[in-house]
């Protein structure tokens, strides 16, 4: 998933009930009220506090815009200590033409044993450390939660609201397994909760971080084979090998290449025994545990819609895919001249992706003349040799990687999954940063069809 304005952790859980009331008492405030718009001819200024919506209570954005989805309704507000009682009428297809200030984001308060969050290193930007366990973002943005902040409460505000599909981060359904993975009490009700919302028509995707010695074998069995029951509630499970850095604390142990292998049959076996009972196929391995296991990736059938695709799963089979797009629909403009000298770009990728990014910059190379593509696998110094994905590429490692190739490129290109929603890696370098220390022009790029119409254009000039 791209990053928001916070990171989303799939351990995670903090209590949402009071998130309306943490600045300023009840409700939630407004911040601005366009002239002329619904919202003003009622009555609403700025700085009023709305607290209810025909008498149901407003705690956040998600409340207010559910609530006020009808062509009339009622809202109260306090002004200056004192509460009115305003009617609304929506023009229709009009906006309400009323701001209101963002709530706090719910807090984590698991201390998971393999929180990515706190494998970080010191320095870094302060949105980097923030673990949301956000319903909200949850629905909205697809941030995985453990459902371990709020309780019963979180529980009936979703369900009041329809909030689905969720994403959790299940890891195990063991009591005791979940409870020690996660560090909470709360946590071991997990199948209950899942229940609760699957008889109220809450759906949702599941994630499994596969920890070895602890979630793996038979409490992996056992939790794909819960989850399965739940029937078409659960719309998707991924499973996910633990990423550690080299900043980690605890003693948790990588994933092998054996380990990868058992957890790829284990999920191949209970993915043919859900489409039996089930008729579908919901459990899918991430590329990296067929990576870790020298595995081929799966076809691109088996990843029906690609449903978690946000969580590493499908990734390399839709670049191949968009690949084998390109090549058919794109015009290329001709053949090399034999003994022209070429002008070299630079394709950056991670460890994990160079042998197919190669594979595509070398199918580029033989259709497009005057330009020569070269991949690089960035190692990553920045958090360890054992992350190998490019989404946690640093603008240092990046650089490294381009001072260090024995020709000065004319062009290089990153992948645009290692820069967040505002344009900045994880150690916060901008895309024009890294240029200017790299003493090249750098240009980030969102897959191969985006990469082939950018040395297109540059092959026309």
């Amino acid at each position: 998933m791209r990053e928001s304005s916070v990171t989303s952790c799939p351990s995670c859980g903090a209590a949402h009930r009071n998130a309306g009331r943490a600045r300023g008492g009840p409700g939630i405030r407004v911040v601005a009220v366009h002239a002329g718009s619904c919202a003003y001819r009622a009555g609403i200024r700025r700085g009023d506090r709305i607290l209810s919506v025909d008498d149901c209570r407003v705690d956040h954005e998600l409340d207010f815009a559910f609530l006020t989805a009808s062509d009339a309704f009622d809202i109260r507000v306090r002004r200056r200590q004192k509460e009115r009682l305003l009617r609304v009428c929506r023009t229709p297809s009009r906006t309400l033409g009323v701001t209101l200030a963002a709530t706090p984001v719910s807090r984590c308060r698991n201390r998971c044993i393999f929180c990515f969050v706190d494998q970080l290193p010191p320095g870094l930007r302060s949105s980097l450390y923030v673990k949301d366990e956000d319903f909200r973002h949850s629905f909205l943005n697809g941030n995985y939660i453990t459902l371990c902040g709020g309780g019963q409460d979180d529980l009936r505000t979703i369900v009041r609201l329809g909030l689905s599909p969720l994403y959790i981060s299940v890891h195990a359904t063991d009591p005791a397994v979940r409870i020690r993975m996660l560090r909470n009490r709360r946590a071991g009700a997990i199948l209950e909760q899942l229940r609760y919302l699957k008889r109220r028509g809450i759906r949702f995707h599941a994630q499994i971080v596969v920890c070895p010695g602890i979630n793996d074998r038979a409490v992996l069995r056992r939790t794909i084979t819960d989850l399965c029951r739940l029937g078409r509630s659960l719309l998707s499970v991924a499973v996910v090998p633990v990423g550690i850095t080299r900043h980690r604390r605890d003693r948790l142990r990588a994933v092998s290449e054996n380990d990868a292998r058992r957890i790829i049959a284990d999920v191949a076996r209970l993915r043919q025994r859900d489409r039996q009972l089930n008729g579908a196929g919901r459990v899918y391995a991430s590329d990296e545990l067929y990576l870790l296991a020298g595995q081929r990736i799966p076809s691109h059938a088996h990843y029906r819609d690609y449903p978690q695709i946000e969580n590493g799963v499908g990734l390399i089979r839709k670049l191949l895919r968009e690949w084998r797009e390109v090549k058919r629909t794109v015009k290329f403009p001709g053949r090399k001249a034999p003994g022209r000298q070429d002008t070299l770009s630079l394709v950056l990728t991670s460890v994990s992706a160079y042998p197919f990014v190669a594979r595509i910059a070398s199918g580029l190379n033989r259709r497009l003349p005057r330009v020569s593509l070269d991949t690089v696998a960035v190692r990553n110094g920045f958090l360890g040799d054992t992350v190998t994905v490019a989404g946690l590429l640093s603008g240092k490692d990046m650089i490294k990687a381009i001072r260090r190739h024995p020709r000065k490129p004319s062009m290089v290109y990153l992948p645009d999954v290692a820069l967040n929603y505002r344009g900045y890696t994880l150690d916060g370098y901008s895309v024009k940063r890294i240029a200017r220390e790299a003493g090249v022009p750098v240009r980030p790029v969102a897959g191969v069809s985006d990469l082939a119409g950018h040395i297109r254009r540059a092959c026309a000039r």
